[in-house]
């Protein structure tokens, strides 16, 4: 094998091939990328953990001799990295299971495995499930992703659930604590309702497979799998087994006892009531009143704190316990420039926070220390 391609493309697809691969995987083909060139169909850049697998294709390559080599990610990724500055393109030359680099001054030879052994990536399935822009994508899956479940058990709770409809997506994340849910239109879905589980590593590399926001991603679902094509890159991943609870019934009803907030003040005021909170009693109290917010801790060992917010608010007073982390996670994935609207219903139910109609986040209470 021997090539001549472009350095920035290609040290963007091999950074993201090596996220795929298993950094210290039993089997060693596993912790490799495999370039794989033909004068016919290009190059591909290739990575499987058996899970997540990885296909992107290259543009604007001359090959000179066909062949495919495999070698460890982060041996290759550090090598590029070296000999890539100033250069606008790179020779590599794959012979007898190795990869060769060139540069002005040193020479490389990476020894790799036999890329027989490497799952190949699998091509899109057929008529995509749901089309999005991959902007929206992006941010359905930050919007989410960060509530999943993290401890052991309740394995289905460590994934995201997406909801193909025939005219919308859906995608929720829920560690029986909280749940956040975003909904976003479809021009067109499947005609009969489907719900998969995905991973949180796929997720995030699919943050990955693109720059421009308004390229369009198709996603599928195929043999217990699901896909992501943007552009000339496919990710696939296996899917978690298992179901989501009936989560709907967890959403509290539209409530009167709200208020509207800024979210950067919203979230600044969380974050100064949280500073003498302690990792044993990790909750602030938000007290609804008149016309007032009013968010405070308290710690026998570490002292008081007290915000007031000055809201618009009329109905009965009400006051709940929270871990501000988990109100912060959700503040975090909103524009800092918009209103987050605040909902309880009571001291004892779950509080619902929203910046419009397609995004909910719902959160239980917890004691404070009076």
């Amino acid at each position: 094998m021997r090539l001549t391609l472009a350095t920035a493309p290609l040290l963007d697809a091999v950074g993201l091939a090596s996220a795929v691969a298993s950094p210290k995987s039993p089997k060693r083909i596993l912790e490799c990328v495999a370039i794989r060139a033909s004068s016919q169909d290009g190059v591909r850049i290739e990575a499987s953990d058996l899970d997540v697998t990885l296909g992107l294709r290259l543009d604007d390559i001359v090959v000179e001799d066909e062949g495919t080599v495999a070698v460890p990610a982060s041996r290759l990724v550090s090598v590029l990295r070296e000999v890539a500055e100033g250069r606008k393109q790179l020779t590599l030359v794959g012979r007898e299971g190795r990869l060769e680099v060139d540069a002005p001054g040193c020479h490389f030879r990476v020894h790799g495995e036999d890329p027989q052994e490497l799952h190949p990536s699998e091509p899109f399935p057929g008529t995509p499930s749901a089309s999005v822009p991959f902007g929206v994508l992006r941010r359905m899956i930050d919007r989410t992703q960060f509530a999943t479940a993290r401890e052991p058990g309740r394995f289905a709770l460590h994934g995201v659930q997406f909801r193909f409809m025939k005219s919308e997506l859906e995608v929720v994340a829920t560690d029986g604590r909280r749940l956040a849910r975003v909904i976003h239109a479809v021009a067109s879905g499947p005609a009969t309702e489907l719900k998969v589980i995905v991973g949180t590593k796929p997720l995030s590399l699919v943050s990955r497979l693109a720059t421009d926001d308004a390229a369009m991603v198709d996603v599928a679902v195929h043999d217990r799998r699901i896909f992501f094509r943007v552009g000339r890159a496919i990710l696939s991943s296996r899917l978690i087994d298992g179901a989501f609870p009936p989560y709907e019934q967890v959403i509290p009803p539209a409530s009167a006892k709200a208020v509207e907030v800024p979210v950067e003040k919203f979230a600044t005021a969380l974050r100064r009531a949280s500073l003498l909170t302690t990792r044993e009693m990790r909750s602030v109290s938000l007290e609804l009143g008149p016309n007032l917010l009013t968010l405070s801790s308290r710690s026998p060992d570490v002292g008081e704190a007290k915000v007031e917010l000055a809201v618009t608010y009329a109905e009965a007073g009400e006051k709940l316990g929270f871990n501000p982390d988990y109100l912060l996670d959700a503040l975090k994935v909103m524009d800092p420039q918009r209103t987050v609207r605040f909902e309880v219903t009571s001291t004892r139910a779950p509080a619902k926070l929203s910046d419009g109609a397609e995004y909910v986040y719902v959160v239980s209470p917890v004691s404070v220390t009076e």
